[in-house]
Order: C-alpha cells, then structure tokens, then sequence
C-alpha cells in the first residue's frame, strides 16, 4: 500500500509525540508548598535560572516527561517540576472539589449546551474524562461537562462556602430560560405563575430549576417567597438570638440593608438557622443562614433585585363575588362574621337591613371580611357591593336570624370591643361606654384576670358605679379609677405612675396588671410580657384609636418562631374584626415595645395574696 508523503509525515510527529511521552500544551496550575517556582534553561537542577512562577499562576504546559515539564508564562520559556503543577490531564479518576463558589453542569461540552444543574464549592466532583478544554463529571445529583478550568486546584477538600442556597419563587412575567445570560440558547418558554427554584444570582441575572429543565432568567420576573416562619430549636442560641446576629452580619455586609423598615421570619435547617427579611410589602429583600451554635453567618444575601410578588389569594374574576356568614341563626349580643370574595381593584360597601328597612350602612372601601353585632332580635338581609374604578360591579344577599329566644350574650368577653357598636347605648355618666369607655374596659379587663367575676365587672356596671371618674371635658381620671376600685375590689396599686423597665419586667412577672394611657386620650391594659422583655402584651379594647394616635412606636404581633412583625395595617393583627356598622376595629391583643409602654408610665394593678383580700 503506497503512503502519501503528508500521511507519512502525519504518522511521524504522532510517533514523535508518544515517543516524547508527552502531550498537546495544556494550563495547568502552579502550586507549591508556599513560594514561587523555578523556571530553569534545561530539564536539570544544576541548569540556569530563566525565571520564576508565582505561586498559584496558571501556566501553559508545552511537553512534560518524567519528573519536569516544558512550559511558557509570560512569553518566557523553561522547565520546571512537573509535581509542582496540577495538571488537567491528571483529573480522569479523581474525587475533586471546584476552585470558586461554583460552576455550571451542562449536557454537552459547550458553553451554550443546556444546564443539567449548578454545582456548589462543598459538592464533591468524580472526574470521568477530559476532552481539551471539557471534563465529564459526575455529581451526587448528575452528570455532565463543566469547564476544566473549574478544577485547576484539583482540591481534595472543599476550600469554600456555598453563597446561595435553592431559593423558592414563581415566575411574576412571561420570559425565555437561557442556556447562557442575555444571549444564550433559548431552552424554553416559562410562564407568568410558573414554580421556580433559584439556585445562583449573577449581577441582573439568576439560574432557575423549573420542570422545563435549567436556565437564566431576569431576576426581575422572578418573585421569591423566603423562608417560612416556623422556627425550632437548631443549636444553642434561640431564633431571635440568631436573628439578631443575622441582623448584624447584614448590615455589615450590605449598606443598604439599615434603610429601609424590615421584619424577619425564621426557620430551622439542620443546625442552623434561616434568616429571611422582608419589607413592608412583604417582599423578601435579604437572606441569611446562621450557624446554629456559633451566631455566624454561613451565608448573606440580597434579593433586592428580584421582583414583588403579586398577591392573588381569594381572588375572583373580574365583576363575580361571592359572600359567606358565619351562622344564619345567633343570639343578640353575638358576633356576626361575613367573608366576601371580589376582584382585583374592586372596593366593597355594606348594608343592613331589618324588615325592609336600613339600619346599619358602611362606605365603600378595601374591607372584604366584616364583623356584626345585633343588638335587636329580628329578620335581617346583609346586601353587598362590590365595584371598581372601571365601573364592573357585582352584588351578593344573605340572610340571618337574630333569635330572641336564645340566651343573649351578657357582655362578658375575654376582649371587650368598645367600637362594635353594643356599647353605644350604655350609659357612661354623660357619655356613653362606645364613646368613653377605654379606662373601664381596661379596669374591666385586669378584674376578670386577677379572678374577680360576677355582673359586678361588667363594663357596664363599672361605669355606673364609677361614673364620676369621668370629667367633663377632660375624659376618665384613670389615677381616681384605679385608686377607687383598689379600695373597692381589694388590689394594691400606688400614686406614681412605675417608668422604670426592669421593675415592669420584674412585677409582670409576679402577675401584676397595669392600666396605662397607651396614646393620647387612651387607656388600655398590659398583660404579659415576652421573653426576652423587649416587649409588653397589651389588651386594647378600641385598638384602631391608638394606631392612629400611636407616636414613636407602632402596634406588633409575634409569629411562630418568636420573632415580632409591626401591623402595617390592623387587619395584620391576629384577630382582628371590623364592624362595618362604626367602621371601628374590635378589641385586641398585640404587643408593643417596653421602651414606649415604660416611657408612658404605667399603674399598678397588683392583687393580694389570699390572705390579705
């Protein structure tokens, strides 16, 4: 068989190459016990010194056998010992770990080939085979290729800490999932509402996980939900201890972090904490995972860049509604509670009727759950309307039985509801319970607590026994109240008002009450205190008056991991009711902070042991 001559010559420099032992040039990292590495003339200890490579420097390696290899850095070429550099081609077989805080899986050795998945500093990595610049690889979650450069360190440990965890979010906007940011293959069309999850934030861009497979996205369509507020134990320190330390590693890192108003969730994992921080709006804003035992953070992020979630929960389209009572028969003195269901945009109005006739009427407004209070037996129709700006409206009908053969609610209530429209015909010297009533409800409120009970403190009774407390002009002499009933009822309480916390604290902790006004021209009543006695339980029969007359501090309820939310509005109250017949809200229970409540002053409520009453 005759050859051709650029056959044969073909056949030769690969006879040369395997002869030499060597290979195509290759990069390869430098690294050493700690300094620069010597580039010599020859393949020899004893040769001239040509340069010398800093430690950690890529190279490119020219031919390597035996014990030295031929390389180039920076145009200069020379010899050095090939044990000092971590060859690519030495990968195939070994159990690695990526230099970086991560690198890209993909099916196929491109840079535009589809993403299986993202793999993290802490994932251990099975090298396969390396083809040029491409390893096949194998993780615990899949195979693929990934750059060869990720592994340059070839690192038997990991030398990093993951930056990001799988975050869950939706998709708030249609949008392309890309291969690569910006230009990349199109790998598939996603959908407004779509589940992601969100593995990797680059600048405006993110790596998504969706049932269409792995991609990038615009931050910006992607809303992200955040850890859920169920918190357990994760170590030594309490979750508001990690949370508090997550706080401050944040606004540490991130200057942004202390401009803006922020409420945290969090929820355990393992032995560490997740930390996550939302704005007014509820959108998730930063993130942070803490160390469990320690308080440092294994992780800080910022999701700033993602977009708010809309909130489409009971939801109906456009023009249909639909209206639920929570009994159709109820005692005078009950409570009514309604529930509508409307659109987006649309604002409701509610109206009642007793035999045809009006007799309680709300504007219209964003109130789609309601709250009644008959104080009349009778037949009643609850009318509805729902409307919008665009002039779509809707109307829905109930009807309800107030049962005059029933027993009717005698006012006692753990919470008494001075707004609910009930105590507007109880008398209160010149005025009535629904008008001036805070102090008596507050009184009221810390005599069934301390065991009292009877007709005798009813709000009703109170304020007719006590009805020269309340002053013309002025409202309640809480200090009269007080000092009166304590004589009356045999508890102990004192003239001066007690300012100092740790003396709240300690006396909260005896089972002491306090009657204190809670915003100007109010009175409530402290009941409990928190743990940590940063904040004060308070009982708050018309709470819709103090958040509006509240200065310096702001009504909050505590979630399920300890951790205390502000009500941006009262709904956010754990039960709250508006009657839509005062549009007034109902009694609640909250917190506030010790700082206002010692700030204000509060009156002792003290009861007596056994003994002594």
């Amino acid at each position: 068989m005759k050859i051709s001559r650029k056959t044969a010559f073909l056949l030769l420099l690969l006879a040369m190459l395997c002869a030499f032992g060597g290979a195509l040039a290759e990069s390869a990292r430098v690294v050493t016990p700690g300094g620069a590495l010597n580039m010599r003339k020859k393949a020899d200890e004893k040769s001239k010194l040509v340069d010398s490579v800093p430690n950690r420097a890529m190279v490119e390696v020219e031919e390597t056998e035996g014990e030295w290899s031929k390389i180039t850095y920076k145009r200069q070429t020379g010899y050095v010992k090939t044990s000092f550099l971590k060859l690519p081609s030495a990968l195939p077989g070994q159990t690695v770990y990526i230099d970086g805080e991560n690198a890209l899986l993909r099916a196929e050795p491109s840079a535009n080939a589809s993403i299986v998945s993202p793999i993290a500093c802490t994932d251990p990595v099975e090298v396969i085979h390396v083809d040029g610049e491409w390893a096949q690889v194998k993780t615990a979650q899949a195979q693929g290729w990934t750059e060869v450069s990720a592994f340059s360190f070839q690192w038997q440990e990991p030398v990093g800490e993951r930056t990001w965890m799988p975050e869950a979010g939706r998709m708030e906007a249609p949008c392309d999932l890309l291969s690569a940011m910006d230009k990349g293959e199109k790998e598939a069309a996603l959908t407004a509402g779509q589940a992601v999850t969100v593995t990797l934030m680059e600048k405006d861009w993110c790596l998504v996980t969706t049932e269409d497979g792995c991609g990038y996205v615009p931050c910006a369509s992607v809303s992200l939900t955040g850890p859920q507020d169920a918190a357990a134990s994760a170590g030594s320190m309490s979750p508001m201890e990690a949370a508090q330390a997550a706080e401050a590693a944040l606004k540490k890192k991130f200057k942004a972090f202390a401009k803006e108003s922020l409420y945290v969730v969090i929820e355990a994992q393992g032995e560490a904490y997740r930390c996550g921080f939302f704005n007014d709006q509820d959108k998730y804003q930063y993130g942070a995972l803490m160390d469990g035992q320690e308080g440092r953070p294994l992780l800080l992020a910022d999701y700033t860049g993602f977009a708010l979630a809309k909130k489409e929960e009971a939801l109906l389209p456009k023009g249909e509604m639909a209206l639920q009572l929570s009994a159709d028969v109820l005692a005078v003195g009950g409570v009514l509670d309604i529930s509508v269901q409307a659109w987006e945009g649309a604002q409701t109005e509610y109206i009642l009727k007793k035999n045809g006739q009006t007799v309680a009427q709300s504007e219209p407004g964003e109130h789609f759950s309601a709250a009644y209070r008959p104080r009349e037996a009778g037949e009643y129709t609850l009318q509805v309307t729902a409307k919008d700006a665009d002039g779509a409206s809707s109307q829905a009908e109930a009807a309800f039985t107030v049962d005059g053969a029933l027993p009717a609610a005698d006012g006692s209530m753990d919470v008494y509801s001075q707004k609910d429209g009930w105590w507007a015909d109880k008398k209160y010297r010149h005025s009535n319970l629904g008008k001036s009533g805070c102090a008596i409800f507050a009184l009221s409120h810390a005599l069934t607590r301390m065991g009292y009970e009877g007709e005798t403190v009813l709000p009703e009774n109170l304020a007719e026994k006590y009805a020269y407390c309340l002053i013309p002009g002025e409202g309640t002499s809480n200090e009269l109240l007080i000092n009166t009933a304590a004589r009356d009822f045999g508890f102990k309480t004192q003239k001066q008002l007690i300012n100092d916390k740790k003396k709240i604290a300690q006396l909260i902790g005896q089972g002491v009450y306090f009657s204190f006004s809670i915003a100007k021209g109010h009175i409530a009543m402290v009941s409990g205190i928190s743990e940590d006695g940063a904040m004060v339980r308070v009982i708050d029969s018309a709470p819709q008056a103090t958040f509006e007359r509240i200065v310096g501090a702001a009504q909050y309820y505590q979630m399920r991991s300890g951790a205390f939310r502000a009500a941006l509005k009262l709904d956010d109250l754990p039960g709250a009711r508006w009657y839509f017949e005062t549009d007034e809200y109902g009694g609640l229970e909250y917190f506030l902070p010790m700082d206002y409540v010692a700030k204000r002053g509060v009156r002792l409520i003290q009861p007596l042991a056994g003994e002594e009453k």
